[in-house]
């Protein structure tokens, strides 16, 4: 049986909330206005005390997260913060990078769980073992690989290998501490392939993307015809690509082909070339990839799920149904079965509705202009706020204005906050 693990999380609401209030605090303090100093200090210690007790925990059957603004969710979107193992219908991961010097990046992956409505995040930073990492890898191993998109399995298998330090740490040590040269390039070509493009792989997800780019370079000179090698050198270079280097978007885009022409008997491969392409508004060449997979094995459930995606961009709401359906029909996970279901029937009911087609517009449009709103306040408020916190050392008048404005702005925010949960529940 698995241990319970838990793991802190400290969510960007919380962080805003902190810091809103400890500015606040500073410019009361300065006004010395001793009611709403008490009353500041006392939301301060409330907020911080809070913070401490937003947990998610996972005891390999259900993934929970509690805390003052889980209940809070809970109440607003109606759906309790838990998941049973069974109930997770799909994983995604965000990369969020941040640079550390001219050659080292941050990066630090939001892990979001879905299933019945609910939507569960993790924070995961890269570098070392956390018991956030820990939940992360548990989780990811009681998961079928239909649930998870291609950088939840990256970080899969990152996870993973970090179970294997002894036998990679002495490597990874000497390609970050030494500078590429003729000796130390012969030292790289007595490494094996599969070391090279695992260890490649882990400095990617780490952050040493110039030290990736050399292992991946002699991994490619030993097996240039290894399609899973194109696929991961495709997807190297669309993130470095993205960050200083554009030429390698060109190259990646040169990788998914050649990796997509020689995967001609795998269909998973295809799959996953697929979906990378759909990550690059490549709806076309994801098509390809979607239905060459399926004419090797019908049986794939994410490339039936990406056909029906690519659909719905193009307004097929029919093609949309099918593709779900079919889904439904290969898939022998019942929460997975349940979501192609659950859209095909949703689909099926927009083409046959006139009435229920209209509706969904309807609420929609409505939808987008409340997280507009959203967007917009949330804006305002952060300007307002720091004319607030500003202003007071200048003007008393302008600092009530400012405070009078970021009050009514934090009105609207949390208004829009719930009238957008409200209307992104489909019509019944």
């Amino acid at each position: 049986m698995s241990r319970n693990i838990k793991a802190s999380t400290l969510g960007h609401i919380y962080r805003l909330l902190l810091l809103v209030s400890f500015t606040a605090l500073i410019s009361v303090l300065v006004s010395q206005d001793y009611i709403f100093l008490i009353f500041g200090a006392t939301l301060f210690l409330l907020l911080l005390v809070a913070s401490r007790f937003e947990k998610i925990t996972f005891n390999g059957q259900v993934l929970k997260r509690s805390g003052l603004f889980a209940f809070c969710e809970s109440l607003l979107t109606r759906q309790k913060q838990a998941l049973q193992i069974e109930q997770i219908e799909m994983v995604t991961t965000e990369a969020i990078r941040s640079r550390l010097g001219r050659k080292k990046f941050k990066y630090v992956y939001k892990v979001t769980a879905t299933g019945e409505g609910t939507h569960i995040p993790i924070m995961v930073s890269s570098g070392k073992p956390s018991t956030s990492s820990e939940l992360v890898k548990n989780l990811f191993s009681l998961l079928d690989e239909n649930k998870l998109d291609p950088r939840s399995g990256e970080l899969r298998d990152y996870l993973h290998q970090l179970d294997q330090k002894e036998r990679q740490d002495e490597v990874i040590e000497f390609v970050i501490n030494t500078e590429l040269n003729e000796s130390s390039a012969e030292i790289y070509k007595k490494l094996p392939s599969k070391l090279l493009r695992e260890i490649a792989n882990r400095l990617k997800l780490e952050g040493f993307m110039h030290q990736a780019f050399h292992c991946f370079s002699f991994a490619y000179k030993r097996e240039p015809g290894n399609a899973q090698l194109l696929y991961e050198m495709a997807r190297f270079f669309r993130s470095l690509g993205s960050i200083s280097h554009p030429r390698l978007l060109s190259r990646s885009g040169a990788c998914l082909r050649l990796a997509a022409f020689l995967a001609k008997d795998e269909p998973r491969l295809l799959e996953r070339i697929g979906e990378t392409h759909f990550e690059q508004f490549e709806y076309k060449k994801a098509a390809n990839c979607f239905s060459k997979a399926l004419s090797i094995d019908p049986t794939l459930y994410r490339a039936n799920i990406g056909l029906a995606e690519i659909a719905l961009r193009d307004g097929k709401l029919a093609h949309v149904a099918h593709f779900y359906q079919a889904a439904a029909t290969v898939s022998s996970d019942k929460a997975q079965k349940n979501l192609a279901l659950r859209e095909a029937d949703y689909y099926n009911r927009l083409c046959s509705d006139e009435d229920y087609f209209e509706a969904e517009i309807s609420r929609i449009t409505k939808l987008q202009n409340f997280q507009w709103v959203k967007n917009s306040s949330s804006l305002l408020l952060v300007v307002f706020w720091l004319l607030a916190t500003l202003s007071g050392w200048f003007s008393q008048e302008l600092k009530s204005l400012a405070w009078s404005a970021v009050l009514s702005t934090s009105v609207v925010w949390i208004g829009s906050i719930f009238l957008s949960s409200r209307y992104s529940h489909r019509n019944s």
